[in-house]
């Protein structure tokens, strides 16, 4: 990959960027939309990332997205939750990926002035090299035992969660 503005990448957000939402126990929670995170990492990696989503699973209500961001060669993994609300499910699996997807960039220092308690973000570690995981049996066909790339219907209950294995 190319050279990645790793400044640009990690500089805070603007306050009009930040966003707020009620959370468990009325608790204000900030945050940013993931398409103002999106452009972040485009405009910081001259559009060359790479962006996965490992595994979709649905529990108990709870929509998972495991999902995998490369920058720079580096590899970062996160999973993103999403209540079902007895609406959509697609638009649940999108809101669970798209929280995914920010998780894993805060894993490279995208936004994380929003976990700070003062003013001033500590330095995400220095990015290391991309390493390959061993391959093992993950139900024989890369996606969880299932044919329909991992995404699981509420019925479809999965005991335990873990990220899956990329197929080579």
């Amino acid at each position: 990959m190319d050279a990645v503005d790793y400044e640009a990448l990690q500089r805070p957000f603007p306050r009009e960027s930040i966003r707020t939402r009620r959370g468990a126990g009325n608790n204000v929670i900030s945050y940013i939309a993931c398409h103002d995170v999106i452009r972040r990492v485009i405009d910081s990696t001259g559009n060359n990332y790479g962006f996965r989503v490992l595994a979709i699973d649905m529990q108990d209500g709870l929509v998972m997205a495991t999902v995998e961001l490369e920058i720079g060669g580096s590899v970062r993994q996160h999973v993103g939750t999403q209540r079902m609300n007895g609406g959509n499910d697609d638009d649940v699996v999108k809101a669970a990926i798209s929280d995914g997807l920010k998780k894993a960039a805060t894993l490279f220092g995208v936004g994380l002035e929003l976990y700070s308690t003062d003013s001033e973000t500590a330095p995400a570690p220095a990015p290391r090299p991309a390493q390959t995981a061993p391959q093992g049996n993950n139900g024989g066909n890369g996606n969880g035992g299932n044919n329909n790339g991992g995404y699981r219907r509420p019925n479809q209950v999965r005991s335990g969660f873990r990220p899956l294995q990329s197929q080579a």
